[in-house]
């Protein structure tokens, strides 16, 4: 294929973001989305945000806002280089430059599936005093090797196809959990309280894995973390319908059915008499109380097992157990099944990603 070596600043505008002053209340709560580098770690299109603005916080900033088809790269901190597109007229903040106003012979989508694979190479050409900063100026004369539009246009349907069905995927999720979540509040939440959580938790063994020995590791099972981030390991710690539990830091709850892997920082927990989902749900009830009760110690707070363990609870009779796994038991095999399929769909966009970028692979009409 040919390319044409095209800075970025020929193929959009670059606009540096911008945060309305914080001290004027009515800047805030609106219905405009303000993009952090949060939301740059979600789904490649972001529909949503965390902080939104008002139109008067919107026009504050108007010079440093975006519209249309918007490629947005994080570029200050040690984390820099994440990518999304957003299709709606926005804001964000001042760590995130965005491609905007791109011309019609580049695709954004090409734009965005080229810079995700740069990540280290945008590190690379960041000045670092005490925290790397890409400027707006070095960002712009980043040369992007385009070929013809009707090569980017087939690239990026490909790519597109496969993070369109892990969205998906990922928004059924969602909706699957809140289902969830939804029945157990109905079901137990004002329950009369008559044990604790001590007498249905099953303690895993613990793991001797750090979570640095991870993050360099491939495989074909989900490594659980204390964060957000779930890494891959090749060698099953643990089967079956566990939770993953935080320790450092944040509360954290995750769920997950089947065969896994897990860090030292994390507690793998599972429940006695088929509580299992009940026990998911109960700690994804009280997260904020976990935060604010169970995380104690001075610098990062760690999760207090033997006190969450104390914490009185309504333990569910034999007969409310079974009817309520019959609801839940298959939203949650669901949610498992299609956290599986995401995986296995993030592996080949992974492997197909660079090789469609520098032509080693092509798509055929």
């Amino acid at each position: 294929m040919n390319y044409t070596n095209t800075p970025i600043n020929k193929i959009g505008k670059v606009v540096t973001g911008k945060t309305p002053s914080t001290s004027i209340s009515e800047y805030y709560d609106g219905d405009i989305m303000f993009i952090t580098p949060t939301e740059l770690h979600s789904d490649y299109v972001v529909t949503k945000s965390e902080k939104t603005i008002s139109q008067k916080g919107f026009d504050s900033i108007r010079s440093n806002t975006i519209s249309g088809t918007s490629v947005m790269v994080g570029c200050i901190g040690w984390d820099m280089g994440n990518v999304a597109v957003c299709k709606e007229t926005c804001a964000t903040n001042q760590q995130i430059n965005s491609v905007t106003d791109i011309a019609p012979e580049y695709n954004p989508m090409y734009l965005y599936y080229w810079l995700k694979t740069k990540k280290e190479y945008l590190f690379s050409i960041a000045s670092v005093t005490r925290t790397p900063i890409l400027s707006k100026s070095t960002f712009e004369e980043v040369l992007v090797p385009v070929p013809s539009k009707k090569v980017q246009d087939a690239v990026s349907n490909v790519l597109t196809s496969i993070d369109k069905k892990i969205a998906s995927n990922s928004h059924i999720n969602d909706n699957l959990q809140q289902m969830a979540y939804d029945t157990y509040m109905h079901l137990f939440f004002k329950k009369q309280m008559n044990g604790t959580l001590g007498q249905i938790i099953v303690e895993n063994n613990k793991s001797t894995v750090q979570v640095g020995e991870a993050k360099g590791s491939s495989g074909k099972l989900p490594f659980f973390t204390s964060g957000d981030a779930i890494l891959e390991w090749n060698e099953p710690m643990i089967d079956g319908r566990n939770c993953y539990l935080n320790t450092g830091g944040n509360a954290g709850v995750k769920f997950y059915i089947g065969a896994a892997a897990y860090s030292t920082d994390t507690w793998c927990i599972t429940a006695n008499r088929n509580l299992e989902d009940y026990l998911y749900l109960l700690l994804l009830s009280i997260k904020p109380e976990l935060n604010q009760k169970f995380f104690q110690g001075t610098g990062l707070k760690h999760l207090q097992k033997p006190l969450l363990k104390d914490r009185r609870i309504y333990i569910p009779s034999d007969e409310e157990i079974r009817e309520f796994n019959s609801k839940i038991q298959p939203l949650m095999d669901m949610i498992s099944a299609n956290t599986r399929e995401n995986k296995r769909l993030i592996g080949l966009r992974d492997w197909l990603l660079p090789m469609l970028m520098n032509g080693q692979a092509t798509v055929n009409d």
